[in-house]
């Protein structure tokens, strides 16, 4: 088994969504399908494309990296996974950036920011503002 460091996932995970962000404007986002209950695979790709996102274009915000990680630990992903999560994080991706232009810039950063920010409802402290990260 493969083991992935923090440095790597964070790289891996800038790569792929970065990647991703160029076809964005031609892909359409995935339709959702509200029956369907998401999978922690699920909710963690749509934790880290929409924090990483959020570094990217959120002044001031930061990835607390070790929190994604302990995200990742707790969806248990395994290498097996792997090739799985890198399609759900470029589709994520995709539909994060579709939002963020939609709802624009300052809506989508205070929402994001009060979903994985110090006090999130998704999931607290992934993402960090002003002070020096750890």
């Amino acid at each position: 088994m493969r083991r992935v460091g923090v440095p790597t996932l964070a790289l891996t995970l800038a790569l792929t969504l970065n990647l991703a962000g160029t076809a964005a404007a031609q892909v359409p986002a995935a339709p959702a399908n509200p029956a369907a209950p998401a999978s922690a695979l699920d909710n963690y790709a749509s934790a880290a494309a929409t924090t990483i996102i959020a570094e990217q274009a959120c002044p001031g915000v930061q990835v607390r990296a070790g929190q994604l990680t302990t995200l990742r630990l707790a969806a248990r992903v395994n290498a097996g996974q792997e090739a799985i999560l890198e399609e759900k994080l470029r589709t994520r991706a995709t539909q994060v950036r579709q939002q963020l232009a939609a709802d624009g810039r300052e809506t989508w950063c205070a929402q994001t920011l009060a979903a994985f920010g110090p006090a999130g409802s998704v999931a607290k402290g992934i993402l960090a503002t002003g002070a020096p990260i750890r």
